[in-house]
């Protein structure tokens, strides 16, 4: 992956759930490797005290994809308020 802020590379669940729960901020995110699939990342985004995780891969087509439960959403169908 480029070099982003939010990109923290190889740190555990775990730790990225500590990381965010630190700042305590609605919407506070980071991006880190999954720790189960390689070349597959995690958006890991805090809400009202939960941490929320997201896997975040690159389709064939070169499009980006988060996985929700078990059915893929794709970046451009999200409205951004």
């Amino acid at each position: 992956m480029d070099p982003v802020p939010v990109y923290h590379g190889n740190i555990s669940r775990e730790t990225g759930e500590k990381l965010l729960l630190a700042k305590g901020m609605d919407g506070s995110y980071l991006l880190r490797d999954s720790e189960t699939i390689p070349g597959v990342y995690c958006l890991c985004v805090l809400y009202k005290g939960f941490v929320y995780t997201y896997r975040v891969s690159k389709t064939d087509t070169g499009s980006w994809s988060a996985e929700v439960r078990s059915s893929p959403i794709f970046f451009y169908d999200l409205v951004f308020c």
